[in-house]
């Protein structure tokens, strides 16, 4: 990222001079007290994980103390109404693929912090804040840091990362006192499928996990397999982005090496909407989690829903994800720190019934209770966290 920093101070040395002298101008002026202008920077405010995690941010924002700006890094969508919807919630929308006339806007705009939620996932975004157009940055949901010089603070929480992980960051840790994101819920709609459409017995214990394709570690699969092993009258139901031969493949190879009948497997197709999948997630009695990298929309679902979840904990921000969810959630029941631990609570769960109906009714009861369910208070310790910054900013 040095690198990249470095060839954009080259080949964009007049706006990052521009940008640079500007932001330095109006930091002289007494701004202490202004309305603070936030721009949001991102390619996924639509239907996708972003999108449905952010939105609560930008629904309860209170507009009299902050204007509301987003930056589109693609051009408009085709109909998509979870876009529109953030359309209509800000001040101004603003679409480009240029990367310096988005810069441009943003520093026209006067935007006093501006916020990543894309990180590494498109380098339009990086070559953006790259040019430092806000003069102050700020890094939020996409997938953990980027490491670029011109990010100030990395947004997160006292369980996804500990005090100690700071050495490991260019940017300044931001924790939020519980939680790093919150949601005031999910839409559900009606189920699709059924166990009897899947061959499943009724009284048989269903495990399911519904993670994109690069999220399957061959090694985090074994340990599924061999929970699954270890349950009678248990199946793995497998769901998620991928070609479907390739994991049908990978499945194969490793049920012959763990000794698993292939025939206790069942793949799920897609659905084409989220929340008819929230729906279906109904059908599963444990959801086990993937690692090294964890689920993050996926899990928020698995909790709304009541389902309980097996996670492994690592040291990434990735693997910490279903942590932090299910610890502001009230659950530590399913929380494995070592691989061991992780096909224990697999085991366990599988076999004890009235502990998966207790933990389900905490999560039921947390809805009420737990702070990530509270979007509105998880709003106000954003919006104080960016009158912070900007008052450190202001006073040097």
């Amino acid at each position: 990222m040095q690198l990249c920093q470095a060839n954009t101070k080259s080949y964009a040395h007049e706006q990052v001079e521009l940008y640079r002298q500007g932001n330095l101008q109006r930091k002289n002026l007494d701004l202490s007290t202004k309305k603070l202008k936030i721009g949001y920077l991102s390619h996924c405010l639509k239907s996708h994980s972003v999108g449905w995690l952010a939105r609560w941010l930008f629904h309860h924002h209170d507009q009299d103390k902050f204007t509301i700006n987003t930056y589109f890094v693609n051009s408009k969508p085709a109909f998509d109404p979870l876009h529109q919807w953030y359309i209509n919630q800000v001040n101004k929308a603003y679409y480009c693929n240029n990367v310096f006339e988005v810069a441009k806007q943003i520093f026209e705009d006067e935007i006093d912090i501006l916020v990543d939620l894309d990180s590494i996932t498109i380098d339009t975004s990086c070559e953006i804040l790259a040019q430092k157009p806000a003069p102050i940055q700020v890094t939020w949901l996409g997938w953990d840091a980027s490491g670029i010089p011109t990010i100030d603070y990395f947004i997160a929480d006292p369980y996804v990362l500990p005090e100690s992980a700071q050495e490991y960051y260019s940017e300044k840790i931001w924790r939020l006192p519980e939680t790093y994101i919150a949601v005031d819920g999910f839409e559900v709609n009606v189920p699709t499928i059924r166990r009897s459409q899947l061959d499943i017995p009724d009284d048989a214990v269903v495990y399911l996990c519904a993670q994109r394709g690069f999220k399957r570690h061959p090694d985090t699969a074994r340990l599924q397999l061999r929970i699954l092993k270890e349950v009678p009258n248990s199946y793995f139901l497998i769901k998620g982005t991928a070609d479907e031969e390739s994991i049908k493949r990978f499945f194969t190879q490793l049920t012959e090496e763990e000794g698993v009948d292939y025939n206790r497997l069942r793949f799920l197709p897609d659905v084409a909407f989220e929340a008819v999948h929230r729906a279906n997630l109904g059908i599963a009695d444990v959801v086990l989690d993937t690692y090294p990298y964890n689920g993050a929309t996926t899990t928020l679902e698995t909790l709304w829903m009541g389902i309980p979840l097996v996670t492994r904990v690592g040291e990434q921000f990735a693997a910490r994800n279903s942590y932090t969810m299910m610890k502001n959630a009230g659950i530590t029941e399913g929380i494995a720190w070592t691989d061991e631990q992780y096909v224990e609570w697999g085991v366990r769960l599988g076999k004890d019934e009235a502990l998966r109906q207790q933990i389900a009714w905490k999560l039921k009861a947390s809805r009420q209770t737990a702070p990530l369910w509270n979007a509105k208070q998880f709003t106000l310790e954003m919006e104080n966290a960016y009158e912070q910054m900007w008052q450190r900013y202001i006073k040097g």
